[in-house]
């Protein structure tokens, strides 16, 4: 009988913990865009090159696709149009799933392949971020209350 006790000790600050959830998730998966997008910024010259050539002014492309990191990563950190931005980075982050890395897995390369499958679970986490919105402890939800 006290293990089953003992176990529902536990399972007692479950909702607790749950709470939390969607700030933390929130926050883990904007880190990455906000990281992402500075690095647009700083090796711009550099990432010009990884831009589809069909596109014109690919240093442009870079200064754009980083600022959209950075807008979506700080939006979705504090819970602000978190669904239209989890929509935008799901849309950019398929175009360089299928626009920049599947055309390098040809060539074997182990870091396109890391990229690729990078961007695809990314893209799905942000159709999920587009879907649910911000939750709790956002700014979003302070606006509703």
């Amino acid at each position: 009988m006290h293990h089953v006790t003992q176990v529902n000790n536990h399972f007692s600050t479950l909702p607790i913990i749950m709470g939390y959830l969607p700030v933390v998730g929130r926050v883990l998966f904007a880190t990455p865009m906000l990281v992402f997008g500075f690095g647009h910024f700083g090796a711009a010259a550099d990432m010009a090159g990884m831009v589809p050539s069909f596109l014109p002014a690919p240093t442009l492309f870079v200064y754009l696709t980083g600022t959209l990191l950075v807008a979506a990563g700080l939006g979705i950190a504090v819970g602000f149009q978190v669904r239209e931005l989890g929509l935008a980075l799901a849309v950019f982050l398929l175009s360089t799933t299928f626009l920049v890395w599947a055309p390098q897995l040809a060539d074997g390369g182990q870091m396109a392949f890391s990229a690729f499958m990078k961007d695809l679970g990314l893209a799905g986490a942000a159709m999920f971020v587009a879907y649910f919105g911000a939750g709790p402890m956002s700014l979003e939800s302070k606006n509703n209350d």
